[in-house]
């Protein structure tokens, strides 16, 4: 008797300053597709007891060491802004550490990883200065804006993870062999159409971009989830495959195709 070969696991990287819970819902929301695994970066969350990570490599290759313990099987990588980033990166670097590839990689939020940062720096920037740029992004909220308290415990990860973001330079083209999905919200100041075509250069498989309704932060947007939805049917392993997902989940997709 044939067994059904167990759901991919969803790996969900969170952005600059971020928690693992935030993906926390995402786990009865994409229970029938995946097994969502939220990634906690250490300072941040449940591991704020831990150092903050303020190098890229170091940390890519500490996440990469902790995930090839988790990842039993088929995966999808998927980042958020800085963690759009993070999970390209963990891309090239995991299947070395856990001998097996992901099936995909998708992205949210952030222009392709070889494009520079859109914006001026604001990792080093006064804390007000700092607090309004994440305005402008829905970055933050009322109750910790005005706690010193947790600004204390806010602030810290969130300009290391900045500073990463904004000064780490992609080393260069190793093209996935996996599909990538982009989505990115139709008013996001932080991306535009050459930015988010770039993402083509990470694989030689497709890669299909959608723009959705909404700001920076669009993970909550029903129109992310069905291009996520489409993406995990398109990739679930051989006996998990139903009835092939429409080429194009979302209206506003465009996608482009690798030579």
């Amino acid at each position: 008797m044939l067994r059904t070969p167990p759901l991919p696991q969803l790996l969900c990287l969170p952005h600059a300053g971020g928690s693992a819970v935030m993906f926390h819902p995402w786990r009865a929301r994409f229970a029938a597709a995946a097994r969502v695994i939220p990634v906690e970066l250490p300072g941040h969350g449940q591991r704020r007891a831990e150092p903050t990570v303020r190098d890229f490599d170091t940390l890519v290759e500490l996440l990469a060491g902790e995930l090839a313990t988790a990842v039993d099987g088929p995966y999808v990588l998927f980042g958020h802004s800085f963690g759009s980033l993070v999970a390209a990166a963990l891309a090239r670097r995991l299947p070395e550490r856990s001998g097996h590839a992901p099936l995909a990689l998708a992205v949210s939020g952030r222009n392709g990883p070889s494009v520079p940062h859109a914006r001026a720096p604001l990792h080093n920037a006064p804390t007000e200065e700092l607090l309004r740029g994440l305005r402008a992004l829905q970055g933050t909220l009322p109750a910790v804006e005005q706690s010193p308290e947790l600004l204390e415990v806010f602030l810290p990860p969130l300009r290391a993870d900045l500073e990463m973001t904004e000064t780490y330079r992609w080393p260069g083209p190793a093209p996935l062999p996996c599909p990538v999905q982009v989505v990115a919200g139709d008013l996001d100041p932080l991306v535009d159409e050459p930015g988010l075509a770039a993402w083509q250069r990470e694989t030689t498989g497709p890669c299909r971009v959608a723009r959705v309704r909404g700001g920076h932060m669009a993970l909550d947007s029903p129109e992310l989830h069905r291009c996520l939805d489409g993406l995990l049917a398109r990739a679930a392993p051989v006996g998990r495959r139903g009835t092939p997902p429409p080429s194009s989940p979302n209206p506003l997709e465009t996608s482009w195709t690798s030579n």
